[in-house]
């Protein structure tokens, strides 16, 4: 018997699962001995006050090892073959409890939430979902350079019930801008595939591209990262964080851009020095800012980032479209497939 448990932080409930027939799916490895269990993980949570929000931001920033795991969730997990799991922490304790466990699935992009120390340790093979909200990130960055381009912001009448004179952007077209991508990964290529119909010239900085992928998708690959910064006429950050590239995008690329160049942020904060973002952006080293992602989580009120009339900040909403649950178990569900049939993992996270 293989028992497979499904890990929630409190916000995909089992109703959740089973409105959408979830429990079903595993009907498919019944010759394998497969049992479906589901429990609830809220330290991370609990251990902030309550705030889910909170907690899965500190979860990007600091990892897992926080977390207080309740005795019943740790006894939950016991015998678990297979845990799926979204935004709760997988901290040195969470795999000291689950001494039977074999494959970990996180059903996101990232695996700040995973003690990956601990799981090698402990012979647990990692696999993560990146792309699975490819498709709605991809329509949100190019919203944002759409609304930035033509200063929605600045031209919207909502609210004030009274006719404006238009405020057009510093081009007011896409057709022949430069588009810079950082990062060449899934939501990077289905930007491109969006904005290609908008006659744009489309380059990117990643040194582990596929030249095979950028080919097909007419994208052009540049060298450095400062010939991405100061090419590009907006510049959208698809990058993973890693501990080697938080506050990558600085005071010195920024100064590198156009000054009529904006810059689209729906990937992690962390990418970005807040601090020199906003100086560029009140001083006008760049035209402006599309941000969905922030260090801090709601904003504060009266933040530079709610104030500035160069910048569109939206709520952590990129991800947002669709049956997110639907589209997130799709990746560990093929990921079991490649368990039992005894194949190479497709987002294997560790090696």
């Amino acid at each position: 018997m293989t028992k497979i448990v499904f890990v929630s932080e409190g916000f995909i409930t089992l109703k959740d699962l089973k409105e959408r027939k979830i429990p079903q799916m595993f009907d498919e490895f019944k010759e394998y001995g497969v049992e479906f269990a589901y429990t609830e993980d809220t330290g991370a949570k609990d251990t902030v006050g309550g705030n889910l929000r909170e907690a899965n931001l500190r979860l990007e920033k600091e990892g897992p090892n926080w977390v207080v795991h309740s005795p019943e969730f740790l006894q939950s997990i016991a015998d678990a073959d297979i845990i799926i799991m979204h935004y709760s922490g997988a901290s040195r304790a969470f795999f000291e409890a689950a001494h039977q466990l074999k494959l970990l699935l996180v059903m996101r992009s990232g695996v700040e939430n995973v003690d990956m120390e601990a799981a090698e340790e402990h012979g647990v093979t990692v696999c993560a979902s990146p792309g699975r909200a490819a498709e709605p990130v991809a329509d949100f960055a190019v919203t944002l350079m759409l609304a930035l381009m033509r200063t929605l912001p600045v031209n919207n009448m909502g609210g004030s019930g009274k006719w404006k004179d238009s405020v057009m952007g510093t081009e007011g077209m896409m057709k022949n801008a430069t588009v810079g991508l950082l990062g060449f990964g899934a939501i990077a290529q289905k930007v491109a595939v969006r904005l290609k119909g908008f006659g744009c010239h489309i380059i990117s900085y990643d040194p582990w591209a596929k030249k095979e992928a950028a080919e097909e998708l007419e994208v052009e690959l540049v060298d450095t990262i400062e010939e991405l910064f100061q090419r590009s006429d907006f510049l959208s950050v698809h990058a993973r964080l890693t501990n080697e590239n938080h506050g990558l995008i600085n005071r010195e690329l920024l100064s590198q851009m156009k000054p009529t160049a904006y810059l689209v942020n729906t990937a992690r904060a962390g990418l970005i020095n807040e601090k020199d973002l906003i100086n560029a952006l009140e001083n006008h080293v760049i035209a402006g800012a599309g941000i969905d992602v922030f260090s801090l989580e709601p904003l504060p009120e009266g933040h530079p980032f709610l104030t500035l009339d160069n910048v569109i900040a939206t709520p952590h909403v990129a991800g947002n479209g669709g049956d997110f649950i639907l589209r997130s178990i799709e990746s560990p569900i093929n990921e079991i497939r490649h368990y039992f049939k005894g194949e190479p993992y497709s987002f294997r996270m560790n090696r």
